[in-house]
């Protein structure tokens, strides 16, 4: 569970603020997989959708079969989980 890879694409130096939502992204991660029946998703469910909002961001993720998760932080307060999923 640690990061293997992070990308900003913005212009301000917001590196260790970034590390710590994909840690706390990746807790939530955990907590979903380990306890489906809490969450209402099924084991097959690979994209597990909003994370959780902050204030500025908005965190999707994404569980692969073999256990690869990728987490999406994005600032667009007006994106859906539609949008993210395609």
């Amino acid at each position: 569970n640690n990061p293997l890879y992070i990308q900003s694409f913005t212009e301000g130096d917001d590196a260790l603020k970034l590390h710590y939502i994909v840690h706390c992204s990746l807790d939530v991660i955990d907590e979903r997989v380990n306890n489906p029946k809490k969450t209402g998703s099924t084991l097959n469910e690979t994209f597990l959708g909003l994370l959780y909002p902050t204030e500025n961001y908005k965190v999707y993720g994404y569980l692969t079969n073999t256990k690869v998760k990728f987490i999406m932080v994005t600032t667009d307060q007006d994106l859906r989980d539609a949008d993210v999923r395609s």
